[in-house]
């Protein structure tokens, strides 16, 4: 009997190591099955094989041309130009003392080594040395390594390299724009890339600066024809830091189509109220796999138990009768022998008695 329990105790543990070794499987099963990198963007009424990736935030100038035409003309505050400025020094420093004289009242850096733009106001010498805004931003492979270029043009809404919109676009250089994040469909706020938005941060862009809405729409109003941009690199983020974007990919489509940062009335986001104490999507897939583990271990167990247990009590149920079963037995047999050696005695006194008598 203590074999056959200690045979139940291996059985037992060899299943657990096996369902342990599932749930791993499982869970790895469950990374390796969620989508990827990038998705193709899908329009309405195209087909997908005109369908490109977004991963191109380069504009054909000719659209930059059309769209210029629509643009109302402002009024020229200095010369503007898509080259180097020429107040960089030798060493790429540049030489803020000049802008003074203009009335441009911002001055943007674009950090491409920490994907951080940051906007510089003026100090009591009109030199650009007060910090006022820091941007997260994602910059490319094509984008500027160094230089000064001064803002030309911008668009609410303009079409990008891949059927994709830019929200809030502004022209920086040739086809290097600020710009939102990549929108599937132009004028529609709730068509955003959000796989593309969760890379905020990253080095991800084809060579714009990408940004989300509230940052691209700030420099839009706030940045006039003129303005400076300038690109360095540097690990250092800057004097504000590097801010950080919401990861939107894992929400459902009515929120994740929309950017978090955009103030339009109609943003889902803006009424949005988290569930309390939500847990990330990983947490939970290793919450049911252990709910489903710990259940069939409890169910094994509890059968195995209930089978020990059961030939536990049936043996010694058994043990017990056969016990009792002996001990009557026994008991009978004494009792029958007694009577027996007891009739054997009397009878044997009786014939003892009648010799006595015979004689007499």
């Amino acid at each position: 009997m203590k074999e056959r329990i200690l045979n139940h105790k291996i059985i037992l543990s060899i299943i657990i190591i096996a369902l342990v070794a599932i749930a791993i499987i499982v869970t790895i099963s469950l990374n390796y099955l969620k989508p990827q990198g990038k998705e193709v963007a899908k329009i309405d009424n195209l087909e997908e094989k005109n369908i490109e990736k977004s991963d191109g935030e380069y504009i054909n100038i000719e659209d930059i041309e059309q769209e210029d035409e629509k643009q109302p003309k402002e009024p020229e505050e200095q010369e503007n130009q898509n080259t180097i400025d020429k107040n960089t020094t030798k060493d790429g420093i540049t030489n803020t003392t000049n802008n003074t004289k203009n009335k441009i009242p911002y001055y943007i850096k674009v950090n491409y080594g920490a994907q951080v733009v940051t906007i510089y106001g003026k100090d009591n010498e009109g030199n650009y040395t007060v910090p006022v805004k820091a941007m997260v931003c994602s910059t490319g492979v094509a984008t500027p390594k160094s230089g000064v270029y001064s803002i030309p043009a911008r668009w609410e809404w303009l079409r990008l390299k891949g059927y994709v919109w830019g929200h809030y676009s502004t022209q920086i250089t040739g086809n290097i724009l600020f710009h939102s994040v990549p929108y599937l469909r132009k004028g529609d706020p709730a068509s955003l890339e959000y796989w593309e938005y969760d890379k905020l941060g990253t080095y991800a862009s084809a060579g714009c600066i990408r940004l989300t809405v509230k940052d691209a729409k700030w420099i839009y109003n706030n940045c006039a024809k003129g303005t400076k941009v300038e690109f360095y690199s540097d690990s250092n983020p800057g004097p504000l830091g590097k801010p950080t974007a919401k990861k939107i990919s894992s929400y459902p489509d009515y929120l994740r189509n929309w950017d978090p940062t955009d103030t339009n009335n109609s943003n889902p986001w803006l009424t949005y109220k988290p569930v309390e104490n939500t847990k990330p999507e990983n947490e939970i897939q290793n919450n049911i796999v252990n709910e489903i583990k710990n259940e069939v271990i409890n169910n094994i167990t509890n059968e195995v138990v209930n089978e020990i247990k059961n030939e536990v009590i049936n043996n010694i149920a058994n043990e017990v009768e056969n016990e009792i079963e002996n001990e009557i037995t026994n008991t009978i047999s004494n009792e029958i022998t007694n009577v027996i050696n007891s009739t054997s005695q009397n009878k044997e006194n009786k014939e003892a008695i009648n010799k006595i008598r015979e004689e007499t």
